[in-house]
């Protein structure tokens, strides 16, 4: 594999590489004095599907120059207070310079006042590397959190816990504007909900991601853009939300852009309440004299209720040195507090000695997770078009201190008349992790065409995890629990080089790159009385490469193919390696791995789009070859039940993936994606063999409607599949969400009703087995739910307008490719 690899890009070497192979400038004026306009925004877009591809901002003169491949595009050109002017552009190729001359601008006398409304562009966009959701253009996320986001976004699926998949992989990494942020923290789906819909711009999913991104992540990555604005002038927005389960909050956004310094800050408030529970029942065989006997009977019952409450702030600049050099830096903090009250209660049968009992566990636990994430970025350009340089480095901390107190009661029977016993624990967790981050990027254009990319990155991350449980004896003092108090570290530190070259030659254009990271994970466990730990404490680096290559095809400007090959890692983090997770129910622990190994997975994709005037279809052919998959494998010890992750052994993954989205008529907006996939596994668990293969299919649909001029109404349908493991298989689902949504306040406001879960059917539930005992169990996080959401936009202007080209909106938010965008 690595001699081929050599080899393609020796072969790529020797052809011409461009990705830019015609410089378009001109000028952008006052048209009522004629003057030159500095800072004004200029954007490419293409035609005819108005994905955005390039942009820049003027010149003291005015002048601007973007460099942009063989195409139809837009010309957008923006100043706060004027009217944008839109121009269509045709690049044949046949000239290295397009000069499009002087574009005026005229003062917008009515700014937010009527517009004609023709069409809203989809809130999908797709290109062969990526996907692109605008957030801010869906009509049901402006009051739901990042978790909801994601929810909506195709490949993507979140179960009722929280947990992120793409393609049926929960080996997902998850960035904050390219890069790994103190605000997915140490439990990803927790910041996830703290984090509110209205602070994101777009989500980028990245299925075979280039090497400039990091090669963790077996399934790909999400990229989670925030909105930072930088138009000139001011402007701003406010959210108010509100709900049942009870839930408020208000977040307010601010942008404020004065010659060479782009300012922004925004604040966020969020308080959440959430009712879930679920039902449980295993059956416990032993073995006597020879034969199977069914020995026992659990029906367990769990109900909880949930409040978090959490508050982010954020603030930065950016400084403009000079037209080419660019300093930003940025301030996050945030603040979360959660409480939630568990109460699982345990009915047991014995039929062999005739008799029950029935306990009541019930725990009262809070949480607090304060962070926060300082950044500082450097971006230059050169005279020379496509040279640049690119500079980050970033610190962020983020704590997550926790507490409780169980009471365990216990009866003969569910009348409760007669107390058997009591016992009293409690639990205290203090984790703390430190990130440091600083990488670097440098691109050289060479020759005529030439495209040759360099860069290095470097992650220190260290958790330090001090755990106890705590039991109350006869003369009431509180005991430790050896086997569930520990003193746990974890370090990991990750150093990485990359290069890659690129080639535009007519039709065709490609990538080929590679990836070596060091890795060194250090681990030491103190303190636990579990067997077999001492063996994993230390660190041992180890070297691996991560190759990538992309070849594209255009047939002609509305049907293009990709094929692209990436190989990529998963680490086991922190919580897959910490001892354990939880205890309030101490019949069933899920429990971490010290010994877990990464695993690596080789992704082959086959991509094809094809775009019409008002839609577009991808169709996308994959497999994926994994080695030491990790699976989870339940046992169980004197009574309790241990879900464990370990490495399981080979996964091949076949599948197929459609995604369409259409504007069916002038007030109907039609997508979708079906994904459907066999996986077939293959590996031992407690040195016994297991082989299983599954078949999945999992969608949404979205369907979004213009009622006249009142309202946009949006029904959104989930649906996913079941599918088996090796000791177990899971339930299907599916649920469907409502919105509704009215501009109000002459354009300048929106007020949005959503209902999550409209029939109340969503659920996670499923099977497992092993020696002596049988499972099935169902459980939902949170039960149907409706929020109203109040926006006002302050100096943003309405960009629904008939405009030539594409029907493109924008609500105010960056016009910024990522910084690690492919």
């Amino acid at each position: 594999m690595k001699s081929r690899l050599i080899l393609l890009l020796t072969l790529l070497c020797s052809v011409h590489f461009s990705f830019a192979a015609v410089t378009v400038k001109g000028r952008v004026c006052d048209k009522s004095t004629g003057a030159p306009m500095e800072y004004a925004t200029v954007r490419a877009c293409t035609l005819p599907d108005s994905t955005f591809v390039a942009g820049c901002i003027t010149e003291p003169s005015g002048a601007f120059s973007l460099q942009l491949e063989k195409g139809r595009y837009v010309l957008e050109v923006q100043y706060m207070g004027f009217e944008p002017v839109y121009k269509n552009l045709t690049l044949d190729g046949t000239k290295s310079t397009v000069d499009v001359g002087k574009i005026s601008l005229s003062p917008d006398h009515q700014m937010l006042g009527e517009v004609d409304v023709v069409a809203e562009q989809s809130t999908y966009e797709m290109t062969l590397d990526k996907r692109v959701f605008n957030v801010g253009k869906d009509v049901a996320n402006t009051a739901g959190n990042a978790i909801e986001v994601l929810e909506n976004i195709p490949a993507v699926s979140v179960d009722v816990e929280g947990n992120v998949s793409l393609r049926g992989d929960d080996g997902v990494r998850i960035l904050i504007d390219g890069k790994e942020s103190g605000l997915s923290g140490m439990s990803t789906q927790d910041a996830l909900r703290t984090l509110q819909g209205d602070m994101i711009e777009r989500i980028e999913v990245i299925t075979n991601p280039s090497v400039r991104y990091d090669a963790e992540g077996s399934a790909g990555i999400i990229n989670i853009i925030l909105k930072k604005d930088k138009r000139q002038g001011f402007n701003g927005a406010v959210n108010i939300r509100t709900g049942y389960p009870w839930m408020y909050g208000a977040s307010l956004s601010a942008n404020y852009r004065l010659k060479r310094w782009n300012l922004f800050a925004s604040y966020g408030f969020n308080s959440r309440s959430n009712i879930g529970g679920g039902v449980n029942q295993t059956k416990r065989f032993d073995l006597i004299d020879g034969d199977t006997i069914f020995t026992q009977l659990t029906d367990q019952t769990t109900e909880r209720r949930m409040r978090r409450m959490g508050h982010n702030v954020r603030v930065g600049a950016d400084y403009y040195i000079t037209d080419h050099d660019i300093v930003s830096a940025a301030l996050v903090y945030r603040y979360g507090r959660l409480e939630t009250h568990p109460v699982v209660k345990y009915s047991d049968e014995y039929p062999i000695l005739g008799v029950s009992s029935y306990d009541v566990r019930a725990e009262d636990y809070v949480e607090y997770e304060p962070m926060y994430e300082v950044t500082l970025d450097y971006d230059k350009t050169f005279e020379r078009k496509g040279q640049s340089l690119k500079a980050n480095v970033r610190y962020f901390t983020n704590a997550e201190n926790s507490s409780s107190d169980i009471t365990e009661t216990v009866y003969p029977d569910q009348s409760m008349e007669q107390l058997l016993s009591s016992l009293y624990q409690k639990t205290a967790n203090d984790q703390r992790m430190r990130n440091l981050q600083a990488s670097i990027d440098y691109v050289h254009p060479f020759a005529q065409k030439a495209q040759w990319e360099i860069g290095g990155k470097y992650t220190n991350r260290n958790i330090n995890s001090l755990s106890s449980v705590t039991e109350k004896d006869s003369l009431g003092v509180y005991q430790p629990l050896p086997n569930y108090c520990y003193d746990y570290e974890y370090s990991e530190q990750v150093a990485a080089l990359y290069t890659s070259l690129g080639n535009d030659w007519g039709r065709w254009s490609g990538q080929v790159g590679v990836r070596a990271e060091m890795t060194d994970i250090y681990t030491n466990l103190k303190g636990y009385a579990h067997d077999g730990t001492d063996s994993i404490n230390g660190g041992k680096p180890y070297i691996d490469f991560f190759p990538s290559a992309h070849l594209n095809y255009s047939v002609n400007e509305n049907n293009q193919f990709q094929v692209s090959y990436t190989r990529r890692i998963r680490r086991p983090g922190f919580w897959m390696m910490s001892p354990f997770r939880s205890y309030n129910d101490n019949r069933n622990i899920r429990m971490g791995n010290p010994s877990l190994k990464p695993t690596y997975m080789d992704s082959y994709e086959l991509g094809y789009i094809h775009f019409w005037d008002k839609a577009s279809f991808n169709f996308t052919a994959y497999y994926r070859h994994g080695t030491n998959m990790i699976r989870h494998y339940t046992y169980e010890d004197d009574g309790v039940f241990y879900s464990i992750p370990v490495n399981f052994g080979k996964a091949d993954d076949f599948g197929v993936e459609l995604v369409a989205q259409g504007q069916m008529t002038k007030w109907w907006n039609l997508n979708g994606n079906v994904n459907f996939f066999r996986s077939y596994t293959n590996g031992y668990i407690e040195d016994k063999y297991y082989e299983t293969e599954s078949w999945m299919l999992f969608g949404r649909a979205v369907s979004k409607f213009k009622v006249k001029n009142w309202f946009d109404l949006q029904l959104t349908a989930h649906v996913m599949g079941p599918h088996k493991e090796p000791l177990g298989m899971r339930d299907g689902e599916w649920w469907m969400d409502l919105a509704v949504s009215k501009e109000i306040l002459h354009g300048n406001g929106t007020v949005t009703f959503n209902v999550r879960d409209l029939f109340n059917s969503r659920s996670m539930g499923g099977e497992s087995w092993g020696d002596g005992f049988w499972q099935y169990s169902t459980s939902t996080w949170n039960r149907r739910s409706f929020s109203l959401n109040f926006n006002y936009r302050i100096n943003q202007q309405n960009m629904k307008r008939n405009r030539p080209g594409g029907d493109d909106d924008d609500d105010g938010g960056s016009e910024e490719q990522s910084d690690d965008g492919y």
